[in-house]
């Protein structure tokens, strides 16, 4: 299958964020896609050491806090978060999030 539609089921429930996690296992090892709404953002701070976070603004606007710098984003932006950077995000937002490599709790590091 190459078309996915939106899982019905929340993958995850945490630090103010929900998400939902396409099931691409069958076709990619290299990338990991996901919906993400907030209603007020993300309650932490975080570094990932080894994937680009990739969120394109799907509705809202916000502010990403990347490096201790603030950007502004709104519906149609990408908002590009290299390996390697701390930040977090607050705001009313969906957001579809690429992750590449995918994720692994082993390379979060929690700073706040």
């Amino acid at each position: 299958m190459y078309i996915f539609k939106e899982p019905s089921e929340n993958s995850f429930e945490k630090v103010g964020i929900t998400g939902k996690v396409f099931p691409l296992e069958s076709l990619t090892s290299k990338t990991e896609v996901v919906f993400i709404e907030t209603e007020v953002g993300h309650e932490t701070v975080v570094r990932q050491k080894e994937s680009d976070f990739l969120y394109y603004i799907l509705e809202g606007n916000g502010i990403f806090t990347i490096d201790d710098k603030n950007y502004f984003c709104e519906k149609g932006n990408l908002v590009v978060v290299p390996a390697g950077k701390k930040f977090t995000y607050k705001g009313k937002l969906k957001m579809l999030l690429c992750i590449t490599p995918p994720w692994k709790e082993d390379q979060e590091e929690i700073l706040s």
